[in-house]
């Protein structure tokens, strides 16, 4: 075998070795930069105070419960505005006395259903909430007031419309309307 020919064939066994071990030595650097980097965000992380995790865990967690009891309330508000409640409850063959003290016990049964949801609103959204509710009750007891001891269910819906179309908007509009607001703040943040 000549020299060039020996040469050669050191060439062909070292050269890929070479660059073989040259290929490992370059990404086993990389990998050790990318493990040092994810050791450093890790202490970064660590090194926050530990309050703020759990505020930021809370938080994260918080945020989906307080979006449904907002739709709660929005959906709460809507069941109880004396036109939707009237459409469903509504009953012609009762006594206005009946139908009053059925409209009263509907709403504080949706009421009581959703008193948990005041955990996770403002103390602004639930006292608006819980007027809300108190002025639609003022509105069945104000109809129910002028009507005769004969007066029949469809009098009552009767008389709480037309209190209701005096007024500039319904009671429970103001209401949900603030829900909404209030939440896209918080939604915003």
């Amino acid at each position: 075998m000549t020299k060039g020919e020996l040469l050669l064939q050191v060439a062909f066994y070292v050269v890929p070795a070479v660059a073989f071990f040259g290929a490992v030595y370059y990404f086993t650097n990389k990998w050790f930069e990318i493990q040092k980097d994810r050791i450093k965000i890790k202490s970064i992380e660590n090194s926050r105070p530990v309050a703020e995790q759990k505020k930021n865990s809370i938080n994260k967690d918080f945020l989906p419960m307080q979006v449904d009891a907002y739709q709660r309330l929005v959906l709460f508000l809507e069941r109880i505005a004396p036109n939707n409640m009237i459409m469903r409850l509504n009953n012609p063959g009762l006594p206005s006395g009946a139908f009053q003290a059925k409209l009263i016990e509907t709403i504080r049964q949706e009421y009581e259903h959703n008193l948990a949801q005041q955990i996770f609103v403002s103390a602004d959204a639930w006292k608006l909430t819980r007027n809300t509710k108190e002025e639609v009750l003022k509105i069945i007891n104000m109809a129910a007031t002028k009507m005769p001891p004969t007066a029949m269910a469809n009098d009552l819906c009767k008389g709480i419309f037309e209190i209701t179309a005096q007024l500039e908007k319904q009671p429970t509009d103001g209401a949900i309307s603030f829900l909404k607001e209030e939440l896209n703040k918080k939604l915003a943040l």
